[in-house]
């Protein structure tokens, strides 16, 4: 009987002669247990290499929870030998990068990963959303906020967040071949209210300071179409973390929704 920490010297050269998964290796030692798509976005690969190179390293990582991978025993007995071996010639992709803080990838990539944690957040995103769309005169038409001068009816908005939710669900299903996520899904999705939240405190400021809105309409249409842009950003990446859906796809999913908001918006379905 092999005992137990034992390691099968010629199997794990042969695993280790391939530098892609030595660098997995390598990020599950420095991180702990890390999701499928967190590695697949770190290295760069599509999910058919991560998986193909994950099927190799088997003997060495065990799943922690589903889609979730962490070093078993041998496995970490091997990555400590190889790290000395190596030296400083063992290094990890930056935790951060230019890419990653433009796609509110660590924010999103935590929600997507512990959505009970950030559920709150979430609601309360969308309350305070809600309560500021009542207060000014304005009504949410999908991704879009419209003034609306004679009603204060939230019916519109309400029915567009729910068609919002409701597309961004079914991309999630759609796009993506795997099972699960769409609890993370949600939760992000809700959290990309941010931008907007802020645009629209920045809106009651100036209704506060009774600053004539008309005098500077430019200017607001300008920072609205940042925070739009930074909300589809951010649907995209939660597409991405809690789906596994490539930036190929979840991208135009989220510019589709805009195109979707912009006919709704200018034929006056909503």
């Amino acid at each position: 009987m092999e005992p137990k920490g034992a390691i099968d010297l010629e199997q794990v050269y042969s695993l280790l002669k391939n530098p892609l998964r030595r660098e997995i290796l390598t990020l599950l030692y420095t991180r702990g247990e890390m999701s499928a798509t967190q590695l697949k976005l770190l290295l760069n690969v599509s999910y058919g290499t991560l998986y193909y190179h994950l099927e190799f390293l088997k003997p060495l990582i065990s799943q922690a929870r589903r889609g979730r991978y962490v070093l078993n025993e041998k496995g970490l007995l091997i990555v400590e030998k190889m790290m000395r071996d190596m030296g400083t010639e063992s290094k990890t992709p930056p935790s951060t990068s230019i890419l990653r803080i433009l796609s509110m990838a660590p924010l999103m990539e935590n929600i997507s990963n512990k959505p009970p944690r950030y559920l709150a957040l979430g609601i309360i995103v969308i309350v305070v959303y809600v309560m500021l769309l009542y207060t000014m005169p304005l009504k949410m038409v999908l991704l879009y906020v419209s003034f609306d001068p004679g009603s204060r009816s939230l019916t519109t908005s309400i029915v567009s967040l729910g068609i919002v939710l409701g597309y961004i669900l079914l991309s999630g299903e759609i796009l993506s071949p795997y099972s699960g996520g769409f609890g993370g899904l949600l939760v992000a999705s809700l959290s990309s209210f941010i931008p907007i939240d802020i645009y629209l405190v920045f809106l009651l400021i100036l209704q506060y300071l009774d600053i004539q809105i008309n005098s500077i309409i430019p200017l607001l249409q300008s920072i609205f179409i940042i925070a739009h842009i930074i909300q589809l950003v951010m649907i995209s990446s939660a597409l991405t973390h809690s789906r596994g859906i490539g930036w190929e796809k979840s991208l135009p999913a989220s510019l589709i929704l805009s195109y979707i908001s912009i006919l709704a918006l200018y034929y006056k379905l909503l």
